[in-house]
């Protein structure tokens, strides 16, 4: 979290450091503005992010196309060198009482579809934060609000700042995911075997069961007849 406050902070002193020399207006003035423009990206996320989570289960399969992920896409990720940062974003899943950074228990099928399910949630949510982070400019045509042009000008940059912060979220999410559906499969086969060799097995103790309840039988038969 410090990492993302220290990123959000030089930001909005880079933007406003900037808009100061093009507007010639009060630094400060800038300044608060920016921090506010700043402060409602982040109010949006939250709100965009618990809608999403609030969303019924079926907005969140793993199964569903959208959640898919193809070798190609994996490979793009690997290229980004994702597996040296991908420990360093922040991670915030206890807000969700589900922490996604660390696989807890492997060889769960039941908690695999469980972590599928909240990278899902967190997909959506990233995903539609890119996008709706832009609805702030709507407040430019607030009457306290500075002049359109000037607040476009900080909006603009705060949420295209708010992109480049989501998006390695996104990409970890879907990178995980691939690596899970692997994991689940692999233990979804192995479960099956397992059922398989239980049956065999079941099957087999109850053929020698029946052939030994046959034996007595015929030995009880020729004892009653000897």
């Amino acid at each position: 979290m410090i990492l993302y406050l220290s990123i959000i902070t030089i930001a909005v002193l880079i933007i406003s450091a900037s808009l100061f020399f093009i507007f010639s207006t009060n630094f400060f003035y800038i300044l608060g503005f920016t921090a506010l423009a700043a402060v409602l990206v982040i109010v949006v996320d939250a709100l965009v992010a618990t809608v999403c989570r609030l969303l019924p289960e079926k907005f969140a399969n793993h199964e569903s196309k959208v959640y898919t992920i193809s070798a190609k896409e994996k490979s793009f990720y690997e290229k980004l060198k994702i597996r040296k940062w991908k420990d360093k974003v922040p991670e915030i899943g206890h807000f969700t009482g589900f922490r996604k950074n660390k696989i807890a228990d492997p060889k769960s099928v039941e908690y695999l579809d469980r972590f599928l399910l909240e990278a899902c949630y967190g997909e959506l949510g990233h995903f539609w934060i890119l996008f709706i982070g832009f609805s702030i400019l709507l407040l430019g045509f607030i009457p306290f609000f500075p002049t359109m042009s000037l607040w476009l000008a900080i909006s603009i940059p705060v949420a295209i700042v708010n992109i480049f912060l989501n998006l390695p979220s996104l990409f970890i999410l879907r990178y995980n995911s691939y690596k899970l559906e692997i994991l689940r499969k692999s233990n979804l086969k192995k479960q099956q075997r397992a059922a398989k060799v239980q049956a065999e097995t079941s099957a087999l103790g109850e053929s020698a069961a029946a052939e030994l309840v046959r034996e007595v039988a015929v030995a009880n038969g020729a004892k009653q007849g000897a």
